[in-house]
């Protein structure tokens, strides 16, 4: 449950001044019209600056993301000396969470940790970026961008700019939206369905045995969008008659398939095994399928023979022979 900011209020003492429906006494009103004003000044100086922890004072200029329910969490846009800053509230133990990963990765500079912090109110404050790459690969698609960090394109923040040639430049790239990072312990999986559906692996949309190779596949996932663009596994959620899950299963497994025995013995629950064989029969007796390995760049641009080699180590449907993620760096695609 999110903590909810601590609302600064104005308390005047009307009650025990004035009675209900009778005027003030002449020589009260002023004073508790100056005083009723200054807190007003007062509240609102306060409500629209941060001071961090460092002692810095952020003055939220704009909400970015306004809460469904509730206006303390909104996400704020703030500017301090000509500089953007990113103001978010979470719940006490995300803070706590966030401090503690920040001690440990604070220094990695693809990471985007916070550079301050308020714990009074839970708000962590990030440096602010100029877009994220799903935004920009959808505004001037495509580009040939090459990408080393793992999970969906929301959350991998860039800094670029055009020069005086219209040429584009990119900057600093890191990944975000670390609120939900975890350390797996001993590098068990974890049974849980965690993150966007779109950007799962199989054994993730089914939230059986999650882990790294787990994050492989959805960067794979990325590098297919970075590429070429193309958002292949988005459907209609709005107007889905069934989990959106299962929908990206069948694509999934339409792509990349035929489905191994060792998917069905990885995810290990026999509910999903069901839904797997079930899934697969009726891909195997679509004569229309198309495979992922006969794809061209006819219908997804940049999709040339390397940039398929590369993606396919990444996303075979049996987890064990996934390429892990530093051998994906070493790839000669990068050269």
């Amino acid at each position: 449950m999110r903590q909810s900011f601590d609302l600064l209020t104005t308390r005047l003492p009307l009650a025990s001044q004035l009675s209900f429906g009778r005027p003030a006494p002449a020589n009260t009103r002023w004073p508790l019209r100056v005083s009723y004003w200054a807190g007003r000044r007062q509240a609102a100086r306060m409500q629209s600056t941060l001071v961090g922890n460092s002692g810095r004072e952020y003055k939220r200029s704009q909400v970015l993301h306004p809460h469904p329910k509730t206006p303390s969490l909104d996400i704020h846009l703030a500017v301090l000396d000509n500089q953007f800053f990113i103001l978010k509230p979470v719940s006490p133990s995300i803070f706590s969470h966030l401090l503690e990963f920040s001690k440990e990765f604070g220094d990695n500079p693809y990471l985007r940790t916070h550079v301050d912090y308020n714990d009074h109110e839970s708000v962590v404050i990030y440096e602010g970026y100029t877009t994220d790459v799903l935004s920009l690969v959808k505004n001037y698609p495509p580009l040939p961008l090459k990408i080393h960090l793992d999970l969906k394109p929301d959350n991998v923040l860039a800094n670029w700019h055009l020069d005086e040639e219209e040429k584009f430049h990119l900057g600093k790239v890191a990944l975000g939206d670390l609120d939900i990072a975890l350390k797996l312990e001993d590098e068990k999986p974890f049974n849980h369905r965690i993150g966007n559906v779109m950007w799962r692996s199989p054994e993730g949309q089914l939230g059986k045995g999650v882990g790294k190779h787990s994050e492989v596949f959805s960067f794979g996932l990325l590098c297919f969008y970075v590429i070429t663009g193309v958002e292949w596994l988005h459907a209609d959620f709005a107007n889905l008659e069934v989990e959106p899950e299962s929908v990206i299963l069948f694509k999934l497994l339409s792509a990349f398939g035929p489905l191994p025995d060792e998917l069905v013995k990885h995810v290990n629950d026999a509910e999903s095994g069901e839904l797997l064989r079930a899934l697969w029969q009726a891909i195997s007796e679509d004569e229309t399928n198309e495979t992922f390995d006969s794809w061209s760049s006819d219908t997804f641009p940049n999709l040339d023979n390397e940039a398929k080699r590369l993606i396919l180590r990444m996303t075979n449907l049996d987890p064990a022979k996934r390429a892990s993620m530093s051998d994906i760096m070493a790839d000669t695609y990068w050269n």
